[in-house]
């Protein structure tokens, strides 16, 4: 298995886009063309910005092609930070991917062609369009809400299923996704914010530890996963004595932060300030807040995070962990079963970090697994790998009749894959825990209550659900 190198993934999202390829330069092979550039349909062409020419996985010429989209950078621009928790997302993918290929598929192997989207939807949707089209694969492996539905929008069309591991926006399960056909191409192993929105706006309204507080700030990131979460806690606490306030504070990715701050400290004043953002700008966020009179944690003011803030960059930075210490934040809670004890052992091991000390981190191995049961059962139904039928196959997961779920494990998948060729439905539980898919191919899971440490993240509870 190839490592990740970042400094080169950079010096493509530098370069990229940059050459010019000469009319009708024929190719039999991408190392008949220039630098950047990929030998396609026997010509070469410009390779997206982000991505990379060979796959992860197999490079066998019948390999099962899918592709990853995973945020790596914080964006397309050079000398842009990494994504911790995504660069762990994807490292959990990874580990997956060579579990996978450990075994077989009917005789073939995964290749995962691979892009940094650099958090950037357009970057996304453009890098899918070349998966799709150029790679031909059968899946894209997606992370965050904007990105996801990016992509989607380029895959659905060209029956092309869409799984992702973060994407948590409401706004995905409304989304049409059947392309005319019976099944959806659009699912996920995050489940969706509505269920994380209400959890946060009961602990604020009824838990002991925030103490009742009468003023809530929602302080978001202007995007899909932002705007979503935001509305599902704003809505929640729009009768009660605890409030949130009747104007939004909003950031955009990457940007300055200190006037929507000021406008929070001077105009607001709130007891508690939920945050939903990333680790980049929460940095910054939790720094400036320092120095504003209302937002200091000495004059009272407390911080309440999103699951994205879960990330140990935050924690790498002294002024910004100083100000998180010892206050809350939610999460999609991991497994507690076989499949994740299996998956945390395996990835310290491999990586010498803890997957529980990030989110998704569970999410993007399941999803990674999940694909390549499709992908077998696709193989063993119609002697091709497609869409529609590695979402086939996602239908029969959760839908078995059993009621005992048979752990997602590695040792466990050779089983599960001859289930589904036979014809059976399985009930699978995963790293992530239950993968008990719906209608809309989103899997419903408890949420985890975190808090701030001294040097990580601690989880307080593992099993809240929303009020009934």
């Amino acid at each position: 298995m190839r490592a990740l190198f970042l400094t080169g993934v950079m010096s493509v999202l530098a370069t990229g886009c940059s050459f010019i390829v000469a009319p009708g330069l024929e190719c039999e092979t991408s190392a008949d063309c220039l630098e950047a550039q990929v030998c396609t349909e026997r010509v070469c062409m410009p390779l997206p910005a982000g991505c990379q020419v060979e796959p992860y996985g197999s490079t066998d010429a019948d390999a099962i092609r899918m592709g990853g989209l995973f945020p790596i950078h914080t964006s397309p621009e050079p000398g842009a930070s990494e994504d911790e928790s995504d660069v762990q997302g994807f490292n959990a993918a990874l580990l997956a991917l060579e579990e996978v290929n450990q075994r077989t598929l009917n005789g073939k192997k995964i290749a995962l062609y691979f892009c940094d989207t650099g958090s950037s939807k357009d970057v996304a949707e453009e890098q899918a369009r070349w998966l799709v089209k150029e790679k031909k694969v059968a899946a894209v492996l997606t992370a965050g809400s904007s990105q996801t539905i990016a992509a989607a929008d380029v895959a659905i069309p060209a029956g092309v299923l869409t799984m992702s591991y973060s994407a948590s926006s409401p706004e995905l399960t409304a989304k049409p996704d059947t392309n005319g056909g019976p099944v959806g191409l659009l699912w996920r192993t995050s489940p969706s914010d509505a269920i994380q929105g209400s959890v946060i706006a009961n602990l604020l309204r009824s838990d002991s530890r925030f103490g009742a507080p009468a003023k809530v700030g929602i302080l978001y990131v202007e995007d899909t996963y932002g705007q979503g979460l935001s509305n599902i806690i704003s809505e929640q606490l729009s009768t009660g004595p605890t409030r949130v306030a009747n104007r939004p504070f909003l950031y955009q990715r990457g940007g300055d932060v200190k006037a929507v701050l000021d406008s929070l400290d001077m105009t607001y004043d709130p007891d508690v300030t939920v945050l939903i953002g990333f680790a980049d700008d929460v940095k910054a966020i939790l720094k400036e807040a320092a120095n504003r009179t209302n937002l200091k944690r000495e004059n009272g003011h407390r911080w309440f995070f999103s699951d994205s803030v879960k990330d140990k960059a935050v924690l790498a930075d002294a002024l910004a962990a100083a100000q998180a210490r010892g206050f809350y934040g939610t999460a999609p809670a991991q497994g507690t079963g076989q499949a994740f004890n299996t998956f945390s052992a395996r990835f310290t091991d491999k990586y010498k970090k803890d997957p529980a000390a990030y989110a998704y981190t569970s999410n993007a191995y399941d999803a990674m697994y999940l694909l390549a049961l499709g992908a077998s059962y696709s193989l063993s139904t119609s002697n091709a790998v497609t869409g529609a039928k590695i979402a086939e196959a996602l239908m029969r997961v959760s839908s078995g009749a059993s009621s005992t779920n048979t752990q997602l494990t590695n040792s466990n998948f050779t089983y599960l894959a001859a289930e589904l060729a036979a014809g059976r439905s399985v009930n699978i539980e995963g790293a992530s825990g239950p993968l008990n898919f719906d209608a809309n191919g989103e899997a419903r899971a408890p949420v985890e209550l975190w808090q701030v440490g001294d040097t990580d993240f601690v989880t307080i509870a593992s099993n809240l659900e929303p009020p009934p």
